[in-house]
């Protein structure tokens, strides 16, 4: 559906907005630009909260280019996650670690982990995200390669299969535009615009009801597609190196 369609339906359906169901003067309906703006903050925390935006082609977002010395690299700002990632020369992923396994090893001597600051250079076998849990100034997922990347990796690219948010806002002038949130979710992804429309609007009892409806509706259809999402492979599976370092790469 369109952002036309979407647009109509949110107004018609949803909302009830025409004259014939509404008295009051006309500033009491909700604009065009209004209605836009609910929809895509729908878009997005849809996204955000079914996990439901995969992607593994769009270069923008799925590349990094490696310089030599850098560990560390900033996603783009509409990454959510990243769920795996392979270097060019290579066919099989990387393997995904985290803090502790980067910057620890285990000693099977005392049976305990001992601190191990690496230094290695070379090209890139593993990749953590958890170097940074919370997200810096410019929200923005940082990921970690192991070993840091040498000279002869200058300019080689990292691919990544990454869950996102939307990449473009949908605008007015543009009302034959597609969300991104597949068509099977976007009727469910207009109770959140409801909800808000009516929330923004000072109304009656009986529309406040109307309005938390349109909320549990919404909240029920993240579960549903974050359910259906589940059930697919989205992550690379746990790997556990057997010898001397007897860890679990976690995800």
């Amino acid at each position: 559906m369109n952002l036309q369609g979407l647009l109509d339906e949110l107004r018609g359906n949803l909302l009830r907005d025409s004259s014939t169901l509404k008295n009051g003067p006309p500033d009491h309906y909700w604009s065009d630009s209004s209605l836009v703006l609910y929809i895509n903050e729908a878009q997005r925390r849809f996204a955000r909260r079914a996990l439901c935006l995969r992607d593994s082609t769009t270069p923008s977002v799925t590349q990094i280019k490696l310089v030599p010395g850098q560990a560390v690299y900033r996603a783009d700002p509409s990454v959510l996650r990243v769920t795996s990632a392979r270097h060019q020369d290579t066919e099989s992923d990387m393997v995904r670690i985290t803090h502790l396994t980067q910057f620890t090893a285990f000693n099977s001597a005392t049976d305990s982990w001992d601190y191990a600051t690496r230094m290695q250079t070379g090209c890139p076998q593993h990749f953590a995200t958890d170097e940074s849990l919370e997200l810096d100034d410019e929200h923005q997922v940082r990921i970690l390669f192991d070993p840091v990347p040498n000279d002869e990796q200058q300019g080689k690219i990292i691919h990544l299969r990454v869950i996102r948010l939307p990449l473009d806002n949908l605008m007015l002038d543009n009302l034959s535009v597609e969300p991104e949130v597949h068509s099977d979710w976007q009727l469910d992804m207009l109770e959140w615009a409801a909800w808000r429309a009516l929330r923004n609007w000072d109304v009656d009892a009986e529309a406040r009801e109307k309005a938390a409806q349109h909320r549990n509706r919404f909240d029920e259809a993240i579960a549903e597609c974050l359910k259906e999402v589940q059930q697919k492979k989205m992550f690379q599976p746990v790997t556990w190196r057997f010898g001397g370092n007897g860890y679990t790469y976690t995800r």
